[in-house]
């Protein structure tokens, strides 16, 4: 029987600035280290919980405090420790998501392999991730224009009263292409119309959630009348119907925070290829540790947004690299790839 030590640590990551959605501010995450240690070989994982999704810092750490230790005869089996943390409570999707990753980390370590390579990835180069603006005057738009220069691909919160004036300051300052993220900010078919009618001309490649996740009837219509790709994210938690997200949405925004689990995220990448979904792969705002994980799972994504470490003022390790032109790679070394 191998028994694996679960250790939890809070994980305060400040901002290098000031972070805007339509939902509302944050200047720092509070986000929890995981760690879990058997046979002289630590793994280790992050959850980035969020009050999108009624979890916090608080109630992930208590979660894994109430889990207690993992013994198991089969310590390769994922599926066990999924099915054990399901059974253990709902919800808490962050705190379940760090402890699977921590025991992949540990899987690989111990058969000494990039995880990359144990599940038959492409490769270990992905997509070129998006940059992310959080929302801001359009005076400091330009200036986060200046600090994106490396990054090919921009990602551009809306939401706002002054949405139309944000994308026109950046466009004085560059032709990147854009995706645009309204986080649910525009509450009616109209509105999301007009929007996508100016964003339509500006070189915007994708729209994520343009309107509020309950809109289900709304985003039927616009999506029919959509001339841009438009992408589910809070209307995708993981358990919803693909066919019924493919009538809203052209592709869904996988999150490791929301679907739990690796090995949840890889089974909705296929199922969405079935039902016609293109797929990105995205985070919330979390240090390098976590966003390792998420490119890893979007080696199979058309699409990758995993630059929430790139926000933050500093980050507890080394993990994934973004080369210069903008694709993530793995590190070829033994388990997630970090150090």
């Amino acid at each position: 029987m191998n028994r694996f030590q679960i250790e939890f640590l809070p994980l305060d990551l400040p901002l290098k600035r000031r972070f805007t959605i339509s939902r509302g501010s944050r200047d720092e995450v509070n986000n929890v280290l995981v760690k879990i240690h058997c046979q002289g070989i630590t793994g280790i994982g992050e959850a980035a919980p969020n009050h999108r999704y009624n979890e916090t810092q608080e109630s992930a750490m208590s979660f894994l405090d109430s889990f207690g230790s993992y013994e198991t005869e089969y310590p390769f089996d994922i599926s066990l420790l999924v099915e054990k943390m399901e059974k253990h409570g709902d919800g808490e999707f962050a705190a379940k998501a760090g402890l699977e990753m921590a025991l992949y980390d540990w899987i690989g370590k111990k058969l000494n392999i990039p995880l990359y390579k144990l599940l038959q990835a492409p490769g270990r180069t992905g997509p070129i991730t998006t940059y992310t603006f959080g929302i801001d005057k359009p005076e400091v738009m330009k200036e986060k224009v200046e600090e994106a220069g490396p990054y090919p691909l921009l990602k551009i919160k809306l939401g706002t009263e002054y949405d139309k004036e944000i994308i026109e300051a950046i466009r004085e300052l560059t032709d990147k292409p854009i995706l645009v993220d309204a986080n649910e900010g525009w509450k009616t078919v109209d509105q999301a119309l007009d929007m996508i009618r100016f964003l339509d001309k500006r070189n915007v490649f994708v729209i994520e959630q343009p309107m509020p996740a309950e809109c289900t009837r709304e985003m039927k219509e616009v999506r029919l009348k959509s001339t841009i790709p438009l992408m589910a994210d809070e209307s995708i938690t993981g358990k919803e119907s693909l066919q019924e997200l493919s009538s809203q949405f052209h592709g869904i925004n996988i999150k490791l925070m929301k679907t739990g689990a690796i090995s949840t995220s890889l089974k909705i990448i296929h199922q969405a290829r079935k039902a016609g979904l293109q797929v990105m792969v995205g985070c919330m705002i979390e240090s390098v540790i976590a966003d390792t994980a998420s490119a890893l799972v979007a080696l199979w994504a058309d699409y990758a947004d995993v630059d929430g470490h790139l926000l933050l003022k500093e980050n507890p390790m080394e993990g994934l690299e973004i080369l210069p032109q903008g694709h993530i790679r793995l590190r070829d070394i033994p388990g997630l790839g970090l150090q």
